[in-house]
């Protein structure tokens, strides 16, 4: 979801890439739904799950989120906002996600994660 990671800083063109964005590179049912979608009817091979430092799900529990966000929008039904310690490690879990799909398979999509770094600008790739 941040704006200082654009398709400029991964060398992408227009129509080189579908882009996803959430809070936290969460992959959500929605996610899933848009990745069926761009593999299946547009032949996208290729998933990549980025997540970034500075992660303004990082600076709050989920629970001072669900207190903080859902007091303000006075939210009846709380949802969940998916907050996490380490950038690494969400990647991890987003791609363990993606791994559990019976339709992701190694012979047909490839999954890798990456942290990107927004004071140097570089992203790290990290392993499943």
């Amino acid at each position: 979801m941040d704006t200082r990671l654009s398709r400029k800083s991964l060398g992408l063109s227009a129509g080189d890439a579908h882009l996803i964005r959430n809070a936290g590179g969460i992959v959500t049912d929605d996610v899933l739904r848009s990745l069926l979608i761009s593999h299946y009817m547009l032949g996208t091979n290729e998933f990549v799950v980025i997540n970034h430092t500075d992660c303004g799900l990082l600076k709050a529990t989920e629970e001072e989120l669900q207190e903080t966000i859902g007091a303000k929008a006075e939210l009846h039904n709380p949802i969940r906002f998916h907050a996490f310690l380490d950038p690494a490690q969400n990647v991890r879990d987003q791609l363990t996600k993606l791994a559990g799909q019976t339709w992701v398979r190694k012979d047909n999509v490839k999954v890798r994660g990456f942290v990107f770094d927004v004071q140097t600008g570089f992203l790290s790739e990290i392993a499943r």
